[in-house]
Formats: C-alpha cells, sequence, structure tokens
C-alpha cells in the first residue's frame, strides 16, 4: 500500500462542481482505497491505494465522471508531497507571505524550458522543480493574469494550483 494525495482541479469554486468532502471520501473508500482523508473544501484527499499514481489517477477520475463531475485529477505520492514540502518553496524568503506562494500541479509533465519561456505578467516569478511549477504572487493572486488558464495555455497541460500552506498540511497528512 502506498499514500497517495489526490488534487481535484477546479472543485467547489462557487457553485461550480460541488462535491463535498464527506462524498469524495466515501468515494475512496468504495474504491477499496484505505484512510481517507481530506483537507479544505477545495478537492484535496489523502489515502492508501495497492495501486501505482496514474491507477489511481484514472479510477478516481472515471468514478468522479459517473457522479457527473467530469475534471482532471492530479496524483502524487505521499513521499513525492513531503519530499516538495521539505525542499520548501524556491520563492519562500524573509517577508515574503506565504499566501503569495503557489504550487501548480501539471497532470503531465512539463519540460523546465517551457516554464522558463512562459510570459510572466505582473512581476509574477515561476519555476520548474520536483516536477511541479512553483509560482510567486508578489501583489496577491487575486487579480493576477498569471491564472490557471494562462498556465494550461503556456504549459501544453492542465494543471491545478494550492498555495504553500496547503502543500505543506497535505505533506504533514502523508
Amino acid at each position: 500500500m502506498s499514500t497517495f494525495v489526490a488534487l481535484l482541479r477546479a472543485v467547489n469554486l462557487g457553485s461550480h462542481a460541488r462535491l463535498p468532502m464527506a462524498r469524495l471520501r466515501e468515494m475512496i473508500g468504495e474504491l477499496g482505497w484505505q484512510q481517507p482523508r481530506t483537507y479544505l473544501q477545495s478537492g484535496n484527499a489523502v489515502f492508501t491505494a495497492p495501486a501505482d499514481a496514474e491507477q489511481v489517477a484514472a479510477a478516481l477520475r472515471e468514478k468522479l465522471a459517473a457522479e457527473g463531475l467530469v475534471t482532471e485529477v492530479m496524483v502524487r505520492t505521499g513521499e513525492h508531497l513531503r519530499a516538495v514540502a521539505a525542499a520548501g518553496h524556491p520563492f519562500a524568503a524573509p517577508g515574503v507571505e506565504h499566501t503569495k506562494l503557489q504550487v501548480a500541479f501539471p497532470l503531465h509533465p512539463v519540460q523546465t524550458p517551457h516554464v522558463a519561456a512562459m510570459p510572466l505578467p505582473g512581476g509574477e516569478s515561476a519555476r520548474a522543480a520536483d516536477g511541479e511549477v512553483f509560482l510567486h504572487y508578489p501583489d496577491g493572486v487575486g487579480r493576477s493574469k498569471l491564472t490557471t488558464a494562462h498556465l494550461q495555455r503556456h504549459l501544453g497541460t492542465p494543471v491545478t494550483c494550492r498555495n504553500w500552506k496547503t502543500v505543506c498540511a497535505l505533506a504533514q497528512m502523508c
């Protein structure tokens, strides 16, 4: 059994793609996986399963679709997420608020040159490391033009983003 973290894309944003976290935990159990735990209401789950990450992602995506929720599911091993958190956010520095640090989790691997070549509006920063894209929003995420849509368009793969606090909390749950 391995520990996995599932990050659902665009769940519970306003009235879009509503999914109670209690139901997500039930679905994980229905798939035969164990110890389902969720964090916040934005589609973050930690659990154990006797499969690999690709199998877990496909099975959970199919289960969600069967219930009418068509969304991407980015799955990482607990070991990977703990290593990402332990390495630290590359833009973390004294005076940088954690709320201005995010991590984009791509569905498919992205190449460092694609991230480096991506236009960055408004003074934001992006860096590829450990298979993820680390982001810094010096003026906050709210009005930034460095949106998920922007990332997906330039990286050529769906992504879902989590703030640094959430990444660290999920790593601790592993």
